[in-house]
């Protein structure tokens, strides 16, 4: 069913919504680095990783500067203006292993001297010697996986730190001079409750983080806490509390100060992760590792997601992707909607090239003029955004715009409205 038609959908309303121009515009391009190690498997978890061997890393880094090396020519002429170590869990990683894959980046690629460089870390791994080591080889921005505070809640999910351990590495984080901290949240997976997720988001802004990811639990096939809920040993939340609990986040972070700047993702002012930013706004992005996904130069590619076949590929020689193609028309209109649309500012004409935006309106001209004069969009003082009512279904209105695109079919689109 269909939202009612407000008064005036063509109506402007007020300026302002995040992430702000300048995170924006520092967003030109990025690098990623995947290391696929844990010390253990969260219990939802599908990412590319798996135990720390010494035999396993070995072959890892020796693969990673093959990957380097031969990405390297691709990446000439190009400045990253943001680094993201992911994972798996990067903070594994000995403080020697590491400083090893930094100078092997900054030998091969041209890093600015401002750029963002994150590292993802889990509490219980963070301590001095790795924060100095981090320090030393330019990370100046932490992302650390809490998921939730309440202890049953860490047993279930998987994790291996206490409640209090995220409080401990904040501390030690800020000892050494880190200024920009974000924890990563999880709600909305079996028995969580909304007097559980108040506890988690309250002591959550207790260690006042710069920045703050909140995702709800997606049960994916393959993993313990997946399976269990796919055959219905375990039951999730309703929707309804799950829209209830990403609701009372919003009204909580914002009386905080914290602004939601795209769907899962809160900050204070200017403090916007501006490596995800780089693929929020399609920016270029040169990714490394198993399972990374990079585009750069007009061609998108995903590396093969197992260490094992991402490395003989490396050690042969050979590109080690699974996928690669050319982008289309098509393809750099669908990721402009389908990306820019879960931002707050939604999506504007200046924050892509004029031939990128004139695909987006021969495409999607009558499918957004109707998601405006339904409601499921609405405009701005620079282009064309989802209302925040419907903020947590997302997912659900950029669907509903891609199925009206290719039911109006590309050749018979009408220009997009003037924005």
């Amino acid at each position: 069913m269909e939202p009612s038609p407000p008064a005036h959908p063509l109506k402007r309303p007020a300026a302002g919504h995040g992430p702000g121009r300048p995170a924006r515009e520092a967003a030109r391009t990025g690098l990623y680095v995947h290391v696929p190690f844990c010390a253990t498997r969260c219990a939802y978890c599908d990412f590319s990783s798996g135990s720390l061997s010494s035999a396993a890393l070995t072959r890892y880094l020796d693969a990673l500067e093959r990957e380097i090396e031969m990405r390297a020519p691709d990446a000439a002429g190009m400045r990253f203006s943001s680094v993201f170590f992911g994972g798996g869990t990067p903070s594994a990683l000995a403080a020697r292993h590491f400083v090893r894959i930094a100078g092997a980046l900054r030998a091969n690629f041209t890093i600015e001297r401002d750029a963002e460089i994150t590292l993802e870390a889990n509490p219980e791994s963070v301590r001095e010697s790795l924060l100095e080591a981090w320090a030393g080889a330019g990370v100046n921005r932490l992302s650390m996986g809490a998921q939730s505070f309440v202890p049953e809640e860490l047993e279930a999910l998987g994790r291996i730190h206490s409640a209090g351990r995220p409080a401990e590495a904040f501390a030690l984080a800020r000892a050494h001079g880190f200024r920009r901290l974000s924890l990563d949240l999880m709600f909305g997976f079996p028995d969580h409750s909304p007097a559980r997720w108040e506890r988690t988001v309250e002591t959550a802004l207790a260690l006042e983080p710069e920045h703050l990811s909140a995702y709800c639990f997606i049960p994916e096939a393959g993993t313990p806490l997946g399976n269990q809920v796919l055959r219905g040993s375990r039951t999730l939340p309703s929707p309804e509390a799950q829209a209830a609990s990403y609701s009372a986040l919003d009204a909580r972070l914002a009386a905080r100060g914290y602004a939601c700047y795209e769907t899962s993702n809160f900050s204070r002012p200017g403090a916007e992760c501006r490596h995800n930013l780089v693929y929020w706004l399609r920016r270029p992005c040169v990714a490394l590792g198993p399972s990374a996904h990079g585009m750069a130069r007009g061609v998108r590619y995903g590396n093969h997601y197992a260490l094992e076949r991402w490395a003989d590929a490396l050690e042969s020689g050979t590109r080690p992707e699974a996928e690669r193609e050319s982008e289309s028309d098509r393809t750099i209109a669908q990721e402009i909607v389908m990306l820019g649309l879960r931002l707050e500012c939604g999506i504007e004409a200046r924050d892509h090239a004029p031939d990128a935006w004139r695909a987006v309106t021969r495409r999607y001209g009558v499918a957004l003029e109707h998601a405006c004069r339904v409601g499921r969009l609405e405009v701005t003082a620079r282009g064309l955004r989802i209302p925040t009512r419907f903020r947590f279904v997302a997912d659900d209105v950029i669907a509903w715009i891609e199925a009206r695109a290719a039911d109006a079919g590309a050749e018979d689109a009408a220009p997009a409205l003037a924005v």
